[in-house]
């Protein structure tokens, strides 16, 4: 199953995006930290997360998780908080490594191979606990527990989409096709984030 998702992701999605996508504004303008704007963020992720995936849906849950090479500044205060929402799960997994490329003090060009696991589990949408793996996303910046620091996406192979909460401040809903997403940018055309909106106007609008 792992290998066979990998290389779907490479063909349909590669590194994880497609140009037909909708970047949603989760937090704002609520300040960070506060109740309101927690309350906020998971109110509007539930809801794109449920106009895409109805509790029938087969789903790939799709996990990279760095260990000791998460983000220092936050850090992962509860670690091991995903995989108790996932223990009743069969998971396959695999190391992988994300590659960047920087330069030495002669000016050549070096790659950084930072080594992450890349894990995946599957099922039905309605036996996934996807409530509190997005609330515990939403945690992570805001100094909140039970938080979670990996990347989480959400793969539908049906339906040729992928999902993925980066934190409270906003989400993002990739296509391989307009139809995918349409019905999505017009119910929640507001929440579209405004940095975003000319491209995604562009993509979508008269179409």
């Amino acid at each position: 199953m792992l290998q066979d998702i990998n290389s779907y992701l490479k063909y349909k999605f590669p590194e994880y995006r497609s140009d037909i996508n909708i970047r949603f504004e989760l937090g704002k303008p609520f300040r960070n930290g506060s109740k309101r704007r927690i309350v906020q963020v998971n109110k509007r992720v539930n809801t794109i997360f449920e106009e895409l995936f109805k509790p029938t849906d087969f789903i790939y849950v799709l996990i990279k998780d760095w260990g000791p090479y998460e983000d220092p500044m936050f850090g992962n205060t509860t670690p091991d908080y995903l995989y108790e929402l996932l223990q009743e799960r069969s998971m396959e997994e695999d190391t992988f490594f994300e590659i960047d490329e920087d330069e030495d003090e002669d000016g050549n060009t070096i790659e950084a191979k930072t080594p992450y696991q890349f894990k995946v589990l599957s099922g039905l949408v309605s036996s996934i606990p996807y409530k509190k793996i997005l609330e515990g996303i939403s945690h992570y910046e805001q100094g909140r527990e039970p938080s979670i620091g990996q990347k989480v996406y959400f793969l539908s192979r049906e339906k040729n989409i992928l999902f993925h909460m980066y934190d409270d401040r906003g989400c993002i809903a990739h296509a391989i096709s307009i139809g995918s997403l349409k019905t999505l940018y017009l119910k929640y055309n507001d929440w579209i984030v405004d940095y975003w909106r000319e491209y995604i106007d562009g993509i979508f609008k008269d179409k």
